[in-house]
């Protein structure tokens, strides 16, 4: 009798035990990865740096912006840095742009659009309103299986 007391007890407690530590299940474990895997150091507005691989806005390695009346695309092969003004009342942020050239772009980007990377530590969101640099190191070659 006892064994039968064990196992449904047993059986009764493995689903309350499997589902302790599982969070609350609004934690986003997977980023968007882009065609091109470029390194960058992404600073914050808090001015906390991290260096992230896989770096991506909206999932893509290019940045779509507004330039005057134009929308333009930069790949990030020709970008060197971005500098991030502070967000403006339209919800729209003004940039500039370093271009590995030596010229300069200036631009104007929606605020919300997010920044995906990977950190040595985890997959790292943050919303270009939140950004105040982004410094584009290098494409990273992709492995090979």
């Amino acid at each position: 009798m006892k064994r039968l007391y064990t196992a449904l007890l047993v059986v009764f407690a493995i689903p309350f035990i499997l589902g302790m530590g599982a969070g609350s299940g609004n934690i986003t474990h997977k980023i968007p990865i882009p065609d091109k895997n470029f390194s960058a150091t992404i600073t914050d507005s808090e001015g906390i740096s991290t260096r992230v691989s896989q770096i991506s806005f909206d999932g893509r390695a290019y940045l779509t912006a507004a330039r005057g009346s134009s929308t333009v695309t930069i790949p990030f092969e020709k970008v060197a840095t971005i500098q991030i003004g502070k967000p403006e009342e339209n919800k729209k942020v003004s940039a500039s742009i370093t271009l590995k050239n030596g010229g300069t772009l200036n631009i104007v980007v929606e605020g919300g659009m997010p920044c995906y990377g990977v950190a040595d530590f985890g997959n790292v969101k943050i919303e270009f309103r939140n950004i105040r640099k982004v410094e584009i190191h290098e494409a990273v070659p992709k492995e090979k299986p």
